[in-house]
């Protein structure tokens, strides 16, 4: 059994349950991680409430980010491999606020030696949109500028010091 925060129903904070549940199965595609690191985000109490309508199997573990660490092996990965992941807890897959997470192995990114988990849990998701908005879809390219007009909150942040 896992420990976790999930819920059995859309509703207010107050539907937030901290409990067992089974411990996940890792599909073929998934890596089990052992969750030592996880990060609130105001989408987390759009899904939770329902505001954010998405396929969720009750009872349905919130959260979308987390560090830890493989706890067996998946593909490309292997224990004891520090890990960060971040879009769980939506389109049908459960959430990382648990203490083992199965997660697509397509949704984890290595962290490097030395980050902590707290610190990357933190700002990882931020940095990453911000990043994957300018040079992914904004196809900004190294040597060029851009134009901001406004950044709030954790990505705009992000964005401007990019």
């Amino acid at each position: 059994m896992t420990r976790a925060a999930y819920i059995t129903r859309l509703g207010p904070p107050e539907e937030i349950r901290w409990g067992e549940l089974p411990d996940p199965v890792p599909g073929p595609a998934d890596v089990l991680v052992r969750t030592e690191a996880v990060a609130a985000n105001p989408v987390d109490a759009f899904v939770r409430s329902g505001r954010y309508r998405t396929p969720m199997p009750f009872p349905f573990v919130i959260g979308r980010d987390l560090v830890g660490e493989v706890a067996d092996a998946g593909p490309g990965f292997s224990p004891g491999d520090r890990v960060w992941c971040a879009g769980m807890g939506h389109g049908g897959r459960q959430g990382s606020f648990a203490e083992l997470v199965a997660v697509p192995a397509e949704r984890l990114y290595r962290l490097p030696e030395g980050v902590g988990a707290v610190e990357a849990a933190g700002v990882l998701h931020p940095a990453a949109t911000a990043f994957l908005a300018l040079f992914r879809h904004g196809g900004l390219r190294l040597g060029e500028t851009v134009y901001v007009a406004g950044a709030a909150g954790n990505v705009g942040d992000a964005l401007v010091r990019s």
